[in-house]
C-alpha cells in the first residue's frame, strides 16, 4: 500500500488471528504441542484398539493432532464425529478428540467467544477489508458477522463455494472483480536435477540484475517449502542474491536451539562421542568452525565408538548429572536455563553487515523464545518427576510447534513464497520451479482415519472437511494462480531427475498449459556465482603469485609420487588441497571405515608377507585383518564379517589362479626414491617385480579393483592421463639394473583380472597386450615427460580448478570449495574478449 501511495497506520493491517487475540486473551489457547501431549497421554493410558500397536509413534500423533485441528476449525464437535464414525479408526479418533476437547478450549470455541465479545464491544474501525483468504470456517464466519461493515475478497473457485453461500446470508453488497489479464514472455528451461535447477534460477537472476532489474521485482513460487526452499536458500547465498523466504520457520530450526539440543543429547548419553561432536561443531559452542574445534572433532571421530568428556570441554562438566537425574519439570526448566552460560554469544557492535545484524537479531529472538518454550513445556509436562529424555520429548514438541520469524527487513530482495502466499502478489518477473508430477501437482489420497464418505456425511450436516477429490481439483487452481503472477516474464522449470538420480516426469499441468500458451525454450545460462556482490574480486586468481609462498611450495614438493602426479593431471586444485595444503577430511564413521582403500591395503600386506610363506596365507590374512580393524577402530558387525569373507574369497581366487609362467619374483614391496632431474625426485613402492629370463623385468601392481576398472586404467595410461606404469618401469630398471619387459596390473576384486603391456612372452597371450621394447620405452618416456611438466607447473604456482575428467569431480573431496563454474565462466569471458 505504501508503494501505491497510501498512508496507513501499521497496526491497521494485521492478520485475523492477531486482530481477534485481544478478545479472547483470558481464554487459554490450546497449542499444538499441548494437544500433542494430551493425545500422547491418552494413547498411553487407554489407547483405542486401532491405534494400540502404534500408540508411541510420533507420526500417528501428528496425524491425529492435524485431524483434530482440521475438525475443530470446521466446527465439528466430538459428537458430530460420532454421528459418522462407522469405522474402528474413526471411532477411536472420536474418543481421543473428546478427551482433548474436555481438557482444552479448541480454536473454534475461542473464535466463537471472540465473535460474541466483538459484537458487544466498540469497534476500533468503521470498515474492515479481508484479503488473501481462500475460504472461511464457520467460526470465522461468526467473526465476520460480528465485524459489521466488511469487504471480503475470495477467489472464484470451487473450494470457496460453501464460504460464499455462508456470506450470502450476511448483508453484503456483491461485486465481481477480475484481475487484469497478463500475457508475459514465457520461458521454459529444464535442468539435470533439483540442485542444478536452483543454480539455473540463480544464474538468471544474476543476469536480470545485470540488466538493471531490481531484486524486489523478482519472485520465485514453490508448490511447497520442501525441497526447493532450502536449496534456493543456500544457492542464493552462494550467488550473493538477497532473498526473503515467506515460510514460517519453527524454533527448533534455529542455530542456538539446535546447539542446546545437541548438548542435551551429549550429556544424556554420558558424553557419547557421536553426540558430542555435533555439539562441538555447533557455531555457538565456541569451538565450531575453529582450528581447535576441528582438531578435537577429528580426534573424537577417530576414537568412535567411545564416550567420556574430554578435558578440553571441562566447562560442560556441570551437566554430567543430567544423565541420571530425575527432576520435576520446574527443576528441569531451571537446569536448562544454565545452557546460556556455555553459549558463545557474540558481542553486539556497530558498523556491521546486514547479515551480521540479522544474525544478532535472530539470536536475541531465539533466547526469548527459548524461555517461553521452557515455560510452556513445564506447563504441559505435569508435576511428576521425570528423566531428561522425558522432558526432552515434551520440549521437542513445543519447539517444533513454536513459530519463529527469522526473516529480515530488507526491501530490495527476491521474494520466495509458496503458491498460497503468491495469490496476493503480482511481480514483473516470476519463476515457477519444480514442475514435476507429484511435485506440482501433488496427489492426495483419502485420509486414513476420516475417509471421504464420512466427510461427505459431515458436509450434509453443514460441516465442511475437504475430500481427496476436492484437494486434487485444488491443485489445478493453485497452478493457475502460480502461472498468472508474472506480468512481464514467466519462467517455468523442472528437473529431469530426482535427488536420487531417478528420471521424473514433467508436470501434466505444465503440458496442458503449454498447449494453450506459447513458451520459448532457453538453454543453460552461464553466470558467475556471487556476480552481484560488490566485494567480489574482478579476477579469480589462477595460481600462487607470492614469491615467498612459491619458494615454500617448490621446497615442499621437490619429491613427488606417481599418485600425486596423477592427481595434478586430473586437477591442479585437487592436488593443491591434497598435496600442497595436505588437507584431510574428518575420519569416517565406524561403519564406513572398512572401505575399498583399507580392504586393498589388507590384501596388499597379506600378499607381501605371505610371499615367503605361501602355506600360511590364510593365517597371515586373518591376523592382519583383525589387527588393521583394531588399529582403525572398525566395529565387529555383520558388514565387517561379510567383507572379511569377500576378501578371503578374492584372495583364494588369486592363489588358485595360474602363476605367471617362467617368471621369478625378485622384489616385493620395493620402495624407491630416485632423482628424475636436478631438484626433482620421484618416490614410490612397487608391489612386485618378476624377472623373465632373456626378457627382463615385469612390474606387477595389485589393485583391489574389478576387471572393468583395470581396463579403464590401461586406457587412461594410453591417453596420457596416468603415469604410474611408466614411472614404475623407469624405477625398476634403475633399482635392478636390468631392462624392463612389462608393466601389469592385477585386479583382485571379483575374478582375477590382468591388464597392461609386456614383451612377447610364451603363455602370456591372455595377460595384457604384447608390446615391443620401443613401445614400452614410449610409455616410460611419456610418463617422465608428463612428470617433468607437472613439476614445472607446480613450481609456477598453478592451482586453478581444471579437471581433465569432470565426471570425477563428483568424488572430489574439495568439490564444494573449488567453484569450477567460476573459473570456467571467467575463462570463457576472457576468451570472448
Amino acid at each position: 500500500m505504501a508503494r501505491e501511495g497510501h498512508v496507513v497506520r501499521p497496526d491497521s493491517i494485521l492478520t485475523l488471528s492477531r486482530f481477534v487475540e485481544p478478545f479472547m486473551r483470558d481464554v487459554p489457547a490450546a497449542t499444538r504441542a499441548g494437544i500433542d501431549r494430551i493425545v500422547a497421554r491418552l494413547l498411553e493410558d487407554s489407547p483405542p484398539e486401532p491405534f494400540a500397536a502404534i500408540r508411541r509413534a510420533r507420526g500417528l500423533r501428528r496425524t491425529l493432532v492435524s485431524l483434530m485441528e482440521e475438525a475443530a476449525s470446521a466446527g465439528a464437535t466430538p459428537p458430530d464425529i460420532g454421528d459418522v464414525a462407522d469405522t474402528p479408526a474413526a471411532k477411536g479418533f472420536q474418543d481421543l478428540y473428546g478427551g482433548v476437547a474436555a481438557r482444552v478450549t479448541l480454536r473454534a470455541e475461542r473464535l466463537r467467544i471472540a465473535a460474541r465479545r466483538i459484537g458487544q464491544a466498540a469497534r476500533p474501525f468503521e470498515h474492515f477489508f479481508l484479503h488473501g483468504f481462500y475460504s472461511f470456517t464457520p467460526a470465522e464466519i461468526g467473526i465476520l458477522r460480528a465485524l459489521g461493515r466488511i469487504t471480503v475478497t475470495l477467489p472464484d473457485w470451487a473450494g470457496s463455494r460453501e464460504t460464499q453461500e455462508s456470506l450470502d446470508l450476511l448483508p453484503l453488497r456483491r461485486f465481481s472483480y477480475e484481475e487484469p489479464s497478463v500475457n508475459p514472455d514465457r520461458v521454459l528451461f529444464r535442468a539435470a536435477g533439483e540442485q542444478q535447477e536452483a543454480e539455473e534460477i540463480a544464474r538468471r537472476i544474476v543476469r536480470l540484475a545485470g540488466e538493471g532489474h531490481r531484486f524486489r521485482e523478482i519472485g520465485v513460487i514453490l508448490r511447497s517449502e520442501r525441497p526447493y526452499a532450502p536449496l534456493l536458500g543456500t544457492t542464493f547465498a552462494r550467488f550473493g542474491i538477497p532473498a526473503h523466504f515467506y515460510f514460517q520457520s519453527t524454533l527448533d530450526r534455529q542455530p542456538l536451539i539446535r546447539y542446546y539440543g545437541a548438548l542435551m543429547d551429549a550429556a544424556a548419553s554420558g558424553w557419547d562421542y557421536e553426540s558430542l561432536v555435533r555439539a562441538i561443531n555447533a557455531r555457538l559452542s565456541g569451538a565450531g568452525g575453529t582450528t581447535a574445534g576441528d582438531e578435537l572433532d577429528f580426534e573424537l571421530r577417530e576414537k568412535l565408538p567411545a564416550a567420556g568428556l574430554p578435558e578440553k570441554l571441562a566447562a560442560w562438566r556441570g551437566f554430567e548429572h543430567w544423565r541420571t537425574a530425575r527432576l520435576t519439570p520446574a527443576l528441569w526448566m531451571e537446569e536448562l536455563r544454565k545452557l546460556k552460560e556455555v553459549a558463545a554469544l557474540p558481542a553486539v557492535g556497530d558498523g556491521v553487515t546486514h547479515e551480521q545484524a540479522a544474525m544478532w537479531r535472530g539470536l536475541a529472538s531465539s533466547l526469548m523464545a527459548w524461555e517461553g518454550a521452557l515455560e510452556e513445556t513445564c506447563a504441559i509436562a505435569g508435576p511428576a518427576p521425570l528423566e531428561l529424555a522425558g522432558f526432552r520429548e515434551h520440549l521437542n514438541e513445543v519447539l517444533g510447534a513454536t513459530p519463529f520469524d527469522d526473516s529480515g527487513q530488507r526491501r530490495n530482495v527476491v521474494h520466495v513464497m509458496d503458491v498460497y502466499e503468491a495469490r496476493q502478489w503480482q511481480l514483473p518477473i516470476v519463476f515457477v520451479c519444480g514442475l514435476v508430477e507429484r511435485g506440482f501437482p501433488q496427489y492426495h489420497s483419502e485420509h486414513p482415519i476420516l475417509n471421504d464418505a464420512q466427510r461427505m456425511k459431515l458436509r450434509r450436516a453443514g460441516i465442511v472437511l475437504r475430500t481427496s477429490a476436492e484437494r486434487q481439483r485444488e491443485e489445478e487452481f493453485l497452478f493457475d494462480i502460480a502461472t498468472t503472477r508474472g506480468t512481464d516474464r514467466l519462467y517455468l522449470s523442472h528437473p529431469r531427475t530426482s535427488s536420487k538420480g531417478e528420471e521424473v516426469l514433467g508436470s501434466f499441468l505444465l503440458t496442458r498449459y503449454l498447449r494453450k500458451h506459447a513458451a520459448r525454450e532457453e538453454p543453460a545460462v552461464k553466470a558467475l556465482p556471487g556476480g552481484v556482490r560488490s566485494a567480489r574480486p574482478s579476477k579469480t586468481p589462477e595460481g600462487i603469485e607470492d614469491a615467498t609462498l612459491l619458494k615454500g611450495v617448490r621446497r615442499r614438493l621437490a619429491t613427488l609420487s606417481p599418485t600425486g602426479i596423477e592427481t595434478f593431471l586430473q586437477c591442479p586444485f585437487q592436488f593443491f588441497g591434497r598435496q600442497t595444503l595436505k588437507l584431510t577430511g574428518p575420519p569416517e564413521s565406524p561403519r564406513e571405515r572398512l572401505d575399498f582403500l583399507l580392504q586393498g591395503d589388507i590384501l596388499h600386506r597379506t600378499l607381501a608377507e605371505a610371499h615367503g610363506s605361501p602355506l600360511f596365507v590364510e593365517e597371515i590374512f586373518s591376523r592382519l585383518f583383525w589387527e588393521i580393524c583394531r588399529e582403525n577402530a572398525v566395529p565387529e558387525t555383520a558388514r565387517t564379517e561379510k567383507i572379511r569373507l569377500e576378501l578371503i574369497a578374492n584372495l583364494q581366487r588369486f592363489l588358485e589362479s595360474p602363476p605367471l609362467a617362467g617368471g621369478a619374483v625378485v622384489g616385493v614391496e620395493k620402495s624407491f626414491d630416485l632423482p628424475l632431474k636436478p631438484g626433482l625426485r620421484v618416490r614410490g613402492k612397487i608391489d612386485r617385480v618378476v624377472e623373465v629370463p632373456q626378457r627382463g623385468l615385469v612390474v606387477i601392481d595389485f589393485k583391489y579393483s574389478t576387471r572393468e576398472r583395470i581396463r579403464d586404467r590401461v586406457k587412461s595410461h594410453q591417453k596420457g592421463e596416468l603415469v604410474q606404469g611408466g614411472l614404475y618401469l623407469w624405477a625398476a630398471e634403475r633399482l635392478f639394473r636390468a631392462p624392463a619387459a612389462g608393466m601389469l596390473y592385477c585386479g583382485l576384486r571379483g575374478e582375477v583380472a590382468w591388464g597392461g603391456w609386456h614383451l612377447p612372452i610364451f603363455q602370456w597371450d591372455e595377460i595384457g597386450e604384447s608390446y615391443d621394447r620401443e613401445e614400452l620405452a614410449r610409455i616410460t618416456a611419456k610418463a617422465l615427460e608428463a612428470s617433468e611438466s607437472v613439476a614445472g607447473r607446480i613450481a609456477q604456482g598453478e592451482v586453478a580448478p581444471r579437471p581433465a575428467d569432470e565426471k570425477k569431480c563428483a568424488w572430489c573431496e574439495f568439490r564444494d570449495g573449488c567453484r569450477i563454474e567460476s573459473g570456467a565462466a571467467q575463462r570463457a569471458k576472457g576468451a570472448a574478449s
